[in-house]
C-alpha cells in the first residue's frame, strides 16, 4: 500500500505545481482537467489513510492500479511538459521562437492530443473511485459488526507463557528494574521498557516476572500480551486469568461479561494488595487510558511495567523514565550466541572465526543472534556451513522458511501510519553500515514528492517530523548530532535494511542494484520508478558498460549512485524524465542541460567551460528543488543567469566552490514577481550584494555562505548592511579578506562562521550580542590584532559550542558566566594559547574539550581541568587531545 500512496502524492506534487507555478513555457495548461484530476487522487488517497490496517482482497487488487495508473498520468503529464520545453528552448537557440510559435497548429494539435490522454486518465481514475464506494458499501457492515479496536476473537490479548527464557546481557538492566520495582516509592508506578523490535524487551521483562524476589516481593501477579489491535474486554480477561481470580472460588469469566463488571472484578481483585502487572507490547496510550481506572492505588509499592517499541508512547505514561534498551555489546552478543548454539559446551576452535563474523552481522539485536543461533544448534557443525552463513546471515536466517526474525520486525512496518511507509522504504538506498545524512535525506524525500503536505508548512519541517517519528519507533537510530544538537546522522540496523528492501521490491516502490547483477541482468531495471545502484566492483569500464545498456528505462525518475568511482559516467538520453539525479561524475555538462523535468541534481563536474553553459540553462529546469556541484568546475567562479529568480520551487542552492548570483530583474513594468519562498540554501556565493529587492525575494533563507573579496566599504557598501534584515537566517558562513565588523548581523542567528575577516577580539561582541546564537566557529585569520579576548559578561548567554581554529589567540580570560550553557569547546592550531581558562571548566553544562595541534601548556591546561573537575565528582566531561610530532599524529583521549 505504500507504492500506491505514495504515488498519489507524487501525482499531487506534480499537479499542485502546474497550478501554482507552470512553466513558462507551456501554451495550454489544462487548469479544469487538472483540478478534477486532483480532486479525484485526494479521495483516493483520504481512502488509503483510512483503511491502510486493512487486508481485504478488493483493496489489495486496487492498490496496483492505482500505482499504475498514477505513474501513467506522471508519464503524460511530464512529458507533455518536457517536450514542449525542450522544443520551445531549441526554437529559440535557432532564433525562430516567437510568441505567436505557442498557437501554431502543431502546438495545438499537440495540445488537443494532451487534453485527450488528461480525459482517459480522468477516467480510469473516476473508475477507482467508483470502486471505492463499492469497496465502502459491501465493507461498512463489516467494519461496524467487528471494529478494529473492539476485535472479539481473542487472538489479539493472550496470556504469556512462564517458559524459561535465555537471557545474556541484560544484567544490568535487570538490577536496575528490581531496584525500581522493589523501592521504596510506595505510590502506584508505571515503568515503560521501551526498544526496537527484537531488542530483548519482552524475554527481559519475562525474567523479571519470574525473578524469585519478584514472586515474594508482590502478593498479585500478572502478564499478559497487547497487540496492535488491542480489545479493551480482552484485556480485562486476559489479566484476571493471569491473577488467578475467580470469584467465590467458581465464579467463570465469559466473553458476555460487561467491561466493567470485569473491570470491578480486577479492581477488588487488586484492591490493598501489592501487585506487579506486565503489559507487553503495548501500541498506544489509548490502552492504558482505558483500563487504568481499574488498577487502585493502594500505597504500597504496587507496580506496573510496560514494553513498547514506541518512545512516544513510553512518554506518555509520565510516571517513571522511560528504561531503554540498547544492542548488545561484542561479548554480550558472542556469549549469547554460545548458550544458544553450545549450551555449556564451548565453541569448537575450528568454528570460532566464523562464528564471530556471524555475530558481528547480527549488530547486537539479540533477536537475530537467538535466530540465527537456533538454526546453527540444529545443523551441521562443519567449517564450510558455518562460512557460508558467515557470508550470508540475513538469508541465513530465512532457511527453511522460519521467518519468524522478519516476521517479529514486519510488525513495526506492518502497523506504520500509511505517510511514514514511503519513508522508511526509502532508508534502503543507503548502503549496509552507512552512515545517512539527514540533511541530504531529508531533501531526497522533498524531492521525490513522498510527504504529505500540510498546511503552510515548508516540506522539510514535516520531514523532520517524519524522522523523529521514525526514531521514536525504534526503526532508525540516531548516529550523532550537529552542534546545533539537531541530528546529524543516523543508522538502520542491517535487519531492518533488508525488511525495507524486501517490501520495497514487493511493492515496487524502487530497485537496488549491483552493478555486476545489473550488469548480467540488464532488463531487472525495466519500468522502476526509482533505480539506486551499488558499487560491487572496481572496474570502472563495468559501471560504463552498465549505464550503456539502460536504454529501456524510460520510466526512471530516481537515479541514485552510491560509490561509484568512474567520473566519466555517459548518461542515456532515456532518463530525460528524470527527478531525482545523484551520481559521482558525468561525461560532459551538456547532458545536465536535457533533465529538464529534475527537482535534485547532485553530481560532480568534469569542467568550467561546460558548467558554465549549464548555469545559463538551469532555467529550463522548471522544477528544481535542489542542486549540488562539486568537482573540478567548483574551483572557479561561477556566473549564475538571472532565471533564477524565476524559479519558485528552488530550495537549496550549493556548490563546493562559489558562484555569482546576479541581482533580480527590475520590477519596473512587471507584475508577475516571483518570490522564492521555498529558497533555504545559498552557499557559497561569492560578492553577496543583498540588496532591498534581493531581501524581498529571498525572505525564508536559512543558510547563507558568501566570500568577498576586494575593498569592502567602496565595493559593497550598504547593501551587505541588509544581511540583517534576513529575518530567518540561522546560519551564516562568512569569509572575507578584509575586516568586515561593519556587517550587521540577523538577530535570528544560531550559528555563525568567520574566516579570513580579520576582526578585532573586542569586535566579537557583535557576535555576543546575537540572542540565539548556539554556534561560533572562528577559522583562519578571522580574529587579528591583539591577541588577547577579555569577553564581557552578559554575552554569548545561548552559545553551546565554541571553535576556535588557527589564530594568533594567546591570552584568553573567561569565568563559567562568560559562557553559561557552553556544551563543547573546540580548540585547533592554537601554539602560542598560553592555557584554557580555569573558570571554563566550572560551566555546569560542558561535556568536551577538543585540542588539536595545540600548545603544549594549552594541553596541560585541559587536563588540569578534567583533573579538578573529577575530583568534584563530575566524570562527564570527556578531553580529547590531538598532537603532532615527526610528522605524524597522535590521538589521546582522556
Amino acid at each position: 500500500m505504500a507504492a500506491a500512496y505514495a504515488s498519489l502524492l507524487s501525482l499531487g506534487h506534480i499537479l499542485d505545481q502546474l497550478l501554482q507555478h507552470p512553466p513558462r513555457q507551456m501554451a495550454v495548461l489544462h487548469k479544469a482537467q487538472i483540478h478534477s484530476l486532483l480532486q479525484i487522487i485526494t479521495f483516493l488517497q483520504d481512502f488509503l489513510e483510512e483503511y491502510s490496517l486493512t487486508s481485504w482482497v478488493e483493496i489489495q487488487a486496487l492498490e496496483e492500479k492505482i500505482s499504475r495508473s498514477a505513474y501513467a498520468a506522471e508519464d503524460i503529464i511530464e512529458s507533455r511538459v518536457v517536450d514542449q520545453i525542450l522544443a520551445i528552448s531549441k526554437a529559440q537557440r535557432r532564433g525562430i521562437f516567437t510568441h505567436f510559435n505557442l498557437f501554431s497548429k502543431k502546438t495545438l494539435r499537440s495540445s488537443t492530443e494532451f487534453s485527450q490522454d488528461l480525459d482517459k486518465v480522468i477516467e480510469e481514475f473516476d473508475s477507482m473511485k467508483k470502486d471505492v464506494m463499492k469497496i465502502k458499501e459491501i465493507q461498512g457492515k463489516k467494519v461496524v459488526q467487528q471494529p478494529t479496536k473492539d476485535a472479539t476473537s481473542g487472538s489479539f490479548v493472550r496470556g504469556t507463557s512462564r517458559s524459561k527464557n535465555t537471557m545474556v546481557g541484560f544484567d544490568e538492566d535487570l538490577i536496575q528494574l528490581m531496584e525500581m520495582l522493589t523501592g521504596d516509592e510506595s505510590n502506584l508506578q508505571i515503568l515503560p521498557l521501551v526498544g526496537m523490535g527484537g531488542i530483548g524487551k519482552t524475554t527481559l521483562a519475562k525474567n523479571v516476572f519470574d525473578n524469585p524476589l519478584i514472586v515474594q516481593h508482590f502478593d498479585r501477579r500478572a502478564l499478559v500480551t497487547i497487540s496492535q489491535q488491542y480489545s479493551v474486554h480482552e484485556i480485562l480477561v486476559g489479566l484476571l486469568k493471569n491473577i488467578g481470580f475467580l470469584a467465590g472460588g467458581d465464579e467463570e469469566i465469559t466473553r458476555d461479561d460487561d467491561d466493567d463488571e470485569l473491570g470491578l472484578r480486577m479492581h477488588r481483585s487488586l484492591f490493598d494488595r501489592r501487585y506487579f502487572i506486565v503489559m507487553d507490547d503495548m501500541w498506544t496510550i489509548e490502552v492504558w487510558d482505558g483500563i487504568k481506572r481499574f488498577f487502585p492505588d493502594n500505597n504500597n509499592g504496587s507496580r506496573v511495567m510496560v514494553t513498547t517499541r514506541l518512545t512516544n508512547v513510553a512518554d506518555d505514561f509520565r510516571s517513571c523514565a522511560p528504561h531503554q534498551l540498547h544492542f548488545l555489546d561484542g561479548d554480550q552478543s558472542w556469549a549469547l550466541f554460545c548458550d544458544k548454539v553450545f549450551g555449556k559446551e564451548s565453541c569448537p576452535p575450528e568454528l570460532e572465526e566464523a562464528g564471530k563474523t556471524i555475530v558481528r552481522n547480527c549488530r547486537g539485536l539479540p533477536l537475530a543472534i537467538v535466530a540465527i543461533g537456533g538454526l546453527l544448534a540444529k545443523s551441521s557443525r562443519t567449517f564450510e556451513y558455518w562460512d557460508y552463513v558467515a557470508n550470508d546471515t540475513y538469508a541465513a536466517l530465512n532457511m527453511g522458511g522460519d521467518e519468524i526474525c522478519f516476521d517479529i520486525l514486519s510488525l513495526s512496518y506492518k502497523f506504520l501510519p500509511i505517510h511514514l511507509k514511503p519513508c522508511f522504504l526509502y532508508l534502503s538506498i543507503f548502503p549496509e553500515d552507512c552512515e545517512i545524512r539527514i540533511s541530504r535525506l531529508v531533501k531526497l524525500w522533498v524531492a521525490e514528492g513522498i510527504l504529505k503536505p500540510m498546511g503552510s508548512r515548508n516540506l522539510e519541517e514535516i520531514a523532520e517530523e517524519n524522522l523523529k517519528d521514525l526514531i521514536d519507533r525504534n526503526l532508525i537510530q540516531v548516529n550523532d548530532y550537529g552542534s546545533r544538537k539537531k541530528i546529524k546522522t543516523c543508522t538502520i540496523h542491517d535487519l531492518l535494511r533488508d525488511l525495507c528492501l524486501r517490501e520495497a521490491r514487493k511493492e515496487k516502490f524502487l530497485c537496488v542494484s549491483m552493478i555486476h547483477s545489473l550488469n548480467s541482468h540488464p532488463r531487472s531495471i525495466n519500468n522502476q520508478r526509482r533505480l539506486i545502484i551499488q558499487r560491487s566492483s572496481d572496474e570502472e569500464e563495468l559501471q560504463q558498460q552498465v549505464f550503456d545498456a539502460m536504454n529501456s528505462v524510460s520510466s526512471t525518475r530516481s537515479l541514485i549512485c552510491c560509490e561509484l568511482k568512474s567520473t566519466s559516467i555517459k548518461l542515456s538520453v532515456c532518463f530525460r524524465l528524470l527527478r531525482v539525479l545523484c551520481i559521482n561524475g558525468i561525461y560532459s555538462c551538456k547532458e545536465i542541460q536535457q533533465l529538464v523535468n529534475s527537482r535534485y541534481i547532485d553530481f560532480k563536474a568534469p569542467s568550467y567551460p561546460n558548467m558554465s553553459n549549464t548555469l545559463e540553462s538551469l532555467s529550463l529546469l522548471w522544477n528544481l528543488q535542489t542542486i549540488t556541484i562539486g568537482g573540478s568546475a567548483s574551483a572557479w567562479p561561477m556566473n549564475l543567469p538571472g532565471e533564477i529568480w524565476e524559479m519558485p520551487q528552488l530550495r537549496h542552492l550549493e556548490m563546493e566552490g562559489e558562484f555569482h548570483l546576479p541581482d533580480p530583474p527590475s520590477k519596473k513594468g512587471r507584475r508577475d514577481i516571483i518570490v522564492l519562498k521555498n529558497l533555504q540554501t545559498l552557499y557559497q556565493i561569492s560578492n553577496f550584494s543583498c540588496t532591498d529587492e534581493v531581501v524581498h525575494r529571498i525572505p525564508n533563507l536559512r543558510k547563507l555562505g558568501t566570500t568577498y573579496l576586494g575593498e569592502f566599504t567602496r565595493d559593497y557598501g550598504e547593501n551587505v548592511y541588509n544581511i540583517s534584515k534576513l529575518h530567518n537566517l540561522e546560519s551564516l558562513v562568512l569569509d572575507s579578506y578584509v575586516n568586515v565588523v561593519q556587517i550587521r548581523l540577523p538577530q535570528s542567528l544560531k550559528k555563525l562562521t568567520l574566516e579570513r575577516c580579520r576582526v578585532c577580539w573586542e569586535d566579537l561582541k557583535v557576535a555576543g550580542s546575537l540572542p540565539h546564537l548556539e554556534v561560533l566557529n572562528l577559522r583562519y585569520n578571522s580574529v587579528l590584532g591583539p591577541c588577547e579576548w577579555n569577553p564581557v559578561e552578559g554575552e554569548f548567554l545561548e552559545l553551546k559550542c565554541l571553535r576556535i581554529d588557527d589564530t594568533e589567540l594567546v591570552e584568553w580570560t573567561a569565568d563559567s558566566f562568560h559562557f553559561p550553557r557552553l556544551e563543547k569547546l573546540q580548540l585547533g592550531f592554537l601554539r602560542r594559547l598560553k592555557e584554557i581558562p580555569f573558570g571554563i571548566g566550572e560551566i555546569q553544562t560542558l561535556r568536551s574539550i577538543s585540542l588539536a595541534v595545540c600548545s603544549e601548556s594549552a594541553n596541560s591546561s585541559a587536563q588540569k581541568i578534567q583533573e579538578e573537575q573529577r575530583n568534584l565528582g563530575n566524570y562527564d566531561l570527556q578531553l580529547r587531545i590531538l598532537k603532532r610530532g615527526g610528522g605524524e599524529f597522535s590521538h589521546t583521549v582522556v
